[in-house]
């Protein structure tokens, strides 16, 4: 859809033959990093991040996210599921609960508003494709998204189908958000094309490809405070389990803390967010903590950057 940002051929060739990917960890680096922004440079930019539960944007990206937030931009969250199957409890009861977690974690990363689409978990292919493709043009359209953070809809050996349907679904409404002709009704109600100029796309697993790696040592406390919101599915709450079931053997982990809020923080920092060291390929960057992407640039196309170049290179005075 859209072409790689400052990536070339030969780079993307290494990409593709392993040097970010597994097996390979002594390669050179080849993504572009991307470091904090002083001040606030994306004042005034829209950006939404769309998932399929509710821990995966602050397990994955949520760094990235704070940071972004920081530089000035105004965030929206939207969840794909309803979470229904993971808790414990009945489905409507893990629905009502997640829901709650959901909008406490958007809170404390410092999403502006969050939206639900309410599918049903695993259950996806129930969906018309095209449905869920129009709510998202919507949502695009309506807040006016520059940025969309989403899955990587070509994650490798992802077993989880709601998450490759929604990598899918945002990559087509990226792609038709800015187009006339693409639901075309919605004018009608005041929301008009919208196009959507750059996309983060992130993994679940360590094999994937990327091409940039986020610093987020900066926004690392804001990633954990939005995991640990995430207390029956994301583990925010393993930390203070972890420390009562020691303390019934007589036993304690120094890095627990005294009290279950600090051991909830640092069985966070310490097992679920990993260094970068961790992440096959990222280790290459010489960061403490990062996040990787791919990510499009679609404010030009190649072509209109090749005339570009072709110009500052050719171009001769009459």
């Amino acid at each position: 859809m859209g072409k790689i940002n400052n990536i070339s051929k030969a780079v993307l060739g290494s990409v593709a033959a392993g040097m970010t990917g597994a097996g390979n960890a002594a390669a050179a680096p080849v993504a572009e990093v991307e470091s904090p922004a002083n001040g606030r440079p994306h004042r005034g930019k829209v950006f939404v991040a769309v998932h399929a539960h509710l821990d995966d944007i602050p397990r994955y990206c949520g760094g990235t996210i704070a940071k972004l937030l920081k530089e000035g931009y105004t965030g929206y969250l939207v969840r794909t599921t309803n979470d229904e199957k993971i808790g414990g409890l009945t489905n409507a009861n893990n629905v009502l609960v997640h829901e709650q977690e959901h909008l406490n974690m958007a809170k404390a990363l410092g999403f502006k508003d969050v939206f639900e689409l309410y599918t049903r978990e695993h259950r996806v292919h129930d969906i018309s494709p095209i449905e869920i493709r129009g709510r998202l043009i919507f949502i695009f359209r309506y807040l006016k998204a520059d940025t969309v953070i989403s899955y990587n809809p070509r994650m490798n050996c992802e077993e989880d189908s709601d998450r490759l349907f929604a990598g899918k679904a945002v990559e087509e409404a990226c792609h038709m958000s800015g187009m006339d002709n693409d639901f075309p009704e919605y004018k009608e109600g005041g929301v008009y094309p919208y196009s959507v100029s750059e996309r983060y796309c992130f993994s679940t697993n360590p094999g994937d490809m990327f091409n940039r790696v986020v610093d987020i040592g900066s926004t690392i406390e804001g990633k954990i405070n939005a995991i640990a919101e995430c207390k029956i599915r994301g583990g925010g709450v393993k930390g203070a389990e972890l420390r009562k079931e020691l303390a019934a053997q007589g036993k304690k982990l120094a890095i627990l803390g005294n009290n279950d809020a600090a051991a909830n923080r640092e069985y966070i920092r310490n097992f679920i967010m990993k260094p970068s060291s961790t992440f096959e390929g990222i280790d290459n960057y010489g960061l403490e903590y990062a996040e990787r992407f791919m990510y499009f640039d679609d404010r030009k196309t190649g072509e209109e950057l090749a005339v570009e170049d072709y110009i500052k290179t050719n171009a001769e005075k009459l």
